[in-house]
This record gives C-alpha cells, structure tokens and sequence, in this order.
C-alpha cells in the first residue's frame, strides 16, 4: 500500500500535536497506574471511577488539528483561560432583560459601564455592571407594571 506524504510545513505542525497527544496519554497512563491498585476492594471500584473521572475531566487533553480548524497560536496556554464569548454574554443580557431593551457597553479610558434603554427611549439606565443593571431594569419594569 502506497502512502502519501504531506508537505514538511503540516508534518511538523502534525507531528508536535502528535508528540504532544502521546505525552498526554503517556502522563494519563502513569496517572491510572497510580490510582489503580491490584486487590481493589469491590465496593471501592465505583467511588474511585468518579474520582479518576473527576480528575480526567478536569484536564483538557492537547487539540487535535483533526476538528479542520488551523492553529493559529492564538489559543490560550495551560496557565490563561479562554476568553469568554463578550458577544454571547451581551445577547444573554439583553434577552434577561427583556426584548423592548437595548443593551450598549460603553468604555472611556479605564472605566466601562453598561447601558440599557428601551426601544421606545422612554427610560434609559445605566450600570457599572450586568448584576446592577438586571436590577434596576426589574426595578424599572416592576415600576411601569404599577
């Protein structure tokens, strides 16, 4: 069977995910060999499965460049956490707040605040965050429902 060879540039970058993917397995490997002792007792085996889950878990195993998306370098390292989606979290708030309002983020050197005005511009609010503002909108609604 004849196999055919990629360019050098993505077998470099397919052989360090892949170095990368076998040291995870190898560490993975060494893990459940410590946990996992011969003459376990039984009525021990289900607690230490959620305990060895729990710990898997909550590593994330390396990307695999197999999902067709490029690495770009991007990504966050081990130590920094992914940025939220600001996007997402926007459309979150202003659907808690209600559909009739608009939802603005504002920023001006080292100070931010949001804002959130009715459609209609018949009440406008602003907040120095979505917890403060959710409630003075319920305040707000609770007010014009009177």
């Amino acid at each position: 069977m004849a196999r055919k060879q990629k360019s050098s540039a993505p077998a470099a970058d397919s052989n360090g995910d892949e170095q990368a993917l076998a040291d995870y397995q190898k560490e993975l490997a060494h893990y459940l060999e410590e946990r996992i002792r011969p003459g376990l007792n039984a009525g021990a085996i289900p607690m230490l499965a959620r305990s060895i889950a729990r710990d898997i878990a909550a590593q994330d195993p390396p990307e695999s460049p197999e999902d067709g998306e490029a690495s770009d370098g991007d990504a966050p390292t081990e130590g920094e956490a992914q940025a939220p989606d600001f996007e997402a979290d926007m459309h979150d708030l202003q659907a808690e707040l209600g559909r009739d309002w608009i939802v603005r983020f504002s920023v001006h050197g080292q100070d931010g605040w949001l804002t959130a005005e009715k459609q209609d511009a018949s009440q406008h609010v602003e907040a120095p965050d979505a917890e403060a503002l959710v409630r003075i909108v319920h305040a707000v609604n609770e007010s014009a429902a009177r």
